[in-house]
């Protein structure tokens, strides 16, 4: 537990009745309650402590509240009323669907956490915080820079559980690395106010028959993607095939009658994969090769060629000069 006498008290609230102050005091007083671990019969009098006389403490005076109130279902439904303006969450919702980045991604980023935050305090419930922020995720893709919005897409593509807070340090990363700048075209009509986070941002505001710039860059990083991922597959898997195919190639560009020379290398991976070590192909073993085996062919014509070379022999005997007589005698032959 932490004690309170540690923690920073939350600010005093003055009265400003923009909706933008009340709902930061509110977050701070319930940030520090829940840290604090103040019971809930107790929290009324301790917010009313940081209520500033005479502005919101008199309001409360005259609201009809009791000090021993309940903090979360009686004092700030009342508190919200009183100095949040009507239709606040609406006009944060324009408000971000609307905005854009004019001088530099810093200060379009702090504008827009300040809008989702008035909006993530004014929604009551986990339900409602979390259509707020697939909202705001859409709205902030949206009103990026065109090169940002690219660079967003294709990192949501690769990482599809992105969150929210997440998308905001990676969009800060780029722009520390490349320093965006804002976009001098007009801007078209935002597709923010769908749903869906991420599908909303690639479907056009305009006609559905034809493809926008940011259609076409998405379906580029998706196809890119997928060319990646094929390319990684064969290199994986296809190994052995290419090392076949590649020499089968040399086999048949070098087909003089006899096999290639056998390195190292080759007689490892025809071991390895009980392959043919004279046409390097897989089925069957060298004594068996089609292509340069021993077979019957091979043998008549070596034997054809031995029994000339022993024919040219007996004949240069026979009827050659013996260094003796001058003839052959035939006996000799």
């Amino acid at each position: 537990m932490v004690t309170p006498a540690r923690l920073n008290p939350p600010p005093v609230f003055t009265g400003n009745c923009d909706g933008f102050s009340a709902l930061a005091w509110l977050v701070a007083v319930n940030r520090y309650f829940n840290l604090a671990q103040i019971k809930d019969d107790e929290r009324t009098p301790h917010a009313l402590s940081y209520l500033a006389s005479p502005g919101p403490a008199r309001w409360f005076d005259g609201c009809g509240l009791a000090d021993t109130c309940n903090f979360k279902t009686e004092f700030t439904p009342a508190f919200k009323l009183e100095y949040i303006p009507n239709n606040f969450a609406g006009a944060c919702r324009r408000q971000l669907t609307n905005l854009r980045m004019t001088t530099d991604f810093s200060t379009y980023l702090t504008t827009f956490k300040e809008l989702l935050g008035a909006l993530l305090g004014y929604a009551a419930t986990e339900a409602a915080q979390t259509i707020v922020k697939e909202f705001a995720q859409t709205s902030f893709i949206d009103n990026c820079p065109l090169v940002l919005q690219q660079m967003i897409e294709g990192h949501l593509i690769q990482n599809p559980n992105t969150t929210l807070v997440q998308i905001f340090q990676y969009a800060q990363e780029m722009d520390r690395i490349y320093s965006f700048k804002p976009d001098t075209g007009p801007k078209t009509n935002s597709s923010a106010i769908a749903s869906a986070p991420i599908v909303s941002s690639l479907a056009s505001s305009r006609s559905s028959s034809q493809a926008t710039d940011m259609e076409i860059d998405h379906i580029q990083i998706a196809f890119n993607n997928i060319n990646r991922r094929f390319n990684q597959l064969e290199k994986n898997m296809g190994r052995n095939n290419n090392y076949n195919r590649n020499n089968n190639y040399n086999n048949n560009r070098n087909n003089n009658g006899h096999p290639p020379p056998l390195t190292r290398e080759d007689r490892v991976w025809c071991f390895n994969n009980n392959a043919c070590r004279r046409c390097r192909q897989i089925g069957h073993y060298a004594k068996n090769c089609p292509i340069y085996g021993d077979n019957n062919n091979n043998h008549s014509t070596n034997n054809q060629g031995n029994n000339n070379r022993q024919g040219r022999w007996v004949y240069q005997v026979t009827v050659g000069d013996s260094p003796e007589s001058g003839k052959a005698s035939d006996d000799q032959a």
